[in-house]
């Protein structure tokens, strides 16, 4: 039997369920309106208690007529214990109504049994729940009429389907490593919420169990906002595609600027090296224990560029270019198997520092080139999942171990992203260099982080000869044995 029932949401923002007893019934009952606090703020779960909450007035509503029928003038004791405790005037119920054992069909013709244990309870109010999600999602989509009764009943979409069908169509299309931290963050998310659950039936207080968990477990902030940003994309292309009404992950974890600038302050985050240290480092002595080409090579052109280490790591021998004179290298997204990170600033030209040419840079371009090769390093993999860099991050990471290099503070992390920092601060203290041509050279958007009208729209490209303004501001020759490294390298 099927009951219309009204849900009101109270102003504290608490579902209310309210049926209004049948005129023939208010004598016998001694009602005229039944109704109970639902003790959620979650829409979908009252829609869910009120189904099942529906279903039991309409079995007590019948069992009245039927009372009636028999020739009785009012229900007896039998009302007290079975139906009056579900209903409640004082104030919101703490927890959600039991219901034990019900029976209910919904308007699409789905039918739901229980045999009165809280187990299967527990499941009847999901799978109850899952439908009506599903539905609200498909009659908001369009794909069907608020009175239609389907013929068939498609499965509900599960967690892990969901992530296969996103997998298929958006790993192609990310770097490898992006990809991978994504499909770690949803394969945890599926780990704890159950990649049986259906898609619609994943609210934001489920979904804000798994965040919790990842904070209390002890990740840090940033990371755990960093899994979330993974996870609610997923959710943004079911969004997108109408199989949910909302993204139950996005914003769950945010980490604030000022929270970040602690995290920075008390030693979290990228080291930049010492003088005393890069005196160590680059020691003809200790220099000659790296074994790898592209370890050596990457090593210095982050010295004296700033070069994120992909892109050291996807240098065509094309991107080595003369203009106006001055020898440069284009990091640029022109050839396969190279990209540039997102923003104006990431394809640049950096002029080549007289010492990288007198160590060898442009013999080494040319002596390639005869030989063939396309690229400046033609040995190295730069398909790895890590990403293009990896093998010259783990070479120099296993080289700083090895000559007993480590980070000043317990939080603190050194790598060769660490050269990229020491120079650009560096270059921080050199007055003839402008702010504007510091952030081109190591391929920051002018404005950061948001870029002003003047700098996006009215500046022109720099020229070689500007940008090679920085050369004086890199020291690094007064202590570097030249004529030792040139041979090294």
């Amino acid at each position: 039997m099927r009951l219309a029932h009204h849900l009101l949401r109270h102003p504290s923002g608490t579902w209310h369920f309210r049926v209004i007893v049948p005129k023939d019934l208010r004598p016998f009952l001694r009602l005229s309106v039944l109704k109970r606090s639902l003790g959620t703020k979650d829409p979908g779960l009252a829609r869910a208690w009120a189904y099942a909450l529906g279903a039991r007035c309409a079995e007590m509503f019948a069992t009245a007529r039927a009372r009636m029928g028999a020739g009785m003038s009012e229900m007896d004791g039998d009302w007290d214990e079975d139906y009056q405790g579900f209903f409640s005037k004082g104030k919101p119920a703490t927890n959600p109504p039991k219901v034990g054992k019900w029976e209910l069909e919904t308007p699409e013709g789905f039918r739901f049994k229980t045999d009165g244990s809280e187990r299967e309870h527990k499941q009847g109010m999901e799978v109850l729940r899952a439908v009506l999600d599903a539905r609200a999602a498909l009659e908001a989509h369009g794909s069907l009429e608020p009175t239609a009764r389907p013929a068939h009943r498609a499965p509900l979409l599960t967690l892990a389907q969901a992530i296969e069908g996103y997998s298929e169509v958006e790993a192609k299309a990310m770097k490898p490593n992006t990809w991978l931290q994504r499909r770690r963050a949803l394969d945890h998310f599926a780990k704890v919420i159950g990649p049986t659950a259906a898609v619609v039936t994943i609210t934001r207080p489920k979904a804000s169990r798994w965040s919790d968990d990842l904070l209390k477990s002890g990740q840090s902030k940033p990371y755990v906002a960093n899994q979330v940003s993974h996870v609610a994309q997923l959710f943004e292309s079911l969004l997108q595609k109408g199989l949910v009404r909302d993204n139950p992950v996005k914003g769950l974890v945010v980490a604030k600027k000022s929270e970040k600038a602690a995290r920075r302050s008390s030693g979290h985050g990228w080291e930049p090296f010492e003088e005393p240290t890069l005196k160590r480092i680059f020691d003809p002595e200790n220099f000659g224990r790296i074994r790898k080409d592209h370890v050596r090579w990457g090593a210095i052109i982050g010295l004296y560029t700033g070069a994120r280490v992909g892109e050291i790591a996807q240098l065509f021998l094309r991107d080595f270019v003369v203009l106006d004179g001055v020898p440069c290298v284009k990091i640029c997204a022109d050839s396969d198997g190279q990209s540039v990170k997102t923003g104006e600033g990431g394809e640049r030209l950096v002029p080549l520092h007289p010492d990288l040419l007198a160590l060898g840079i442009m013999e080494r371009v040319e002596h390639l080139r005869a030989e063939g090769h396309e690229r400046f390093f033609p040995q190295m993999r730069i398909d790895s999942a890590a990403g293009k860099g990896n093998s010259i991050s783990k070479g120099f990471n296993y080289y700083l171990g090895t000559i007993g290099v480590k980070p000043r503070r317990a939080a603190g992390i050194i790598g060769i992203h660490s050269l990229r920092k020491t120079m650009i601060q560096q270059l921080q203290g050199w007055a003839p260099l402008p702010a504007e041509r510091r952030r081109a050279l190591v391929g920051h958007e002018n404005g950061d982080p948001a870029p002003d009208t003047h700098a996006g729209s009215y500046m022109r490209a720099w020229k070689p000869d500007e940008l090679a303004a920085f050369f004086p501001a890199l020291p690094w020759r007064a202590w570097l044995k030249m004529s030792a490294i040139k041979s090294l390298l």
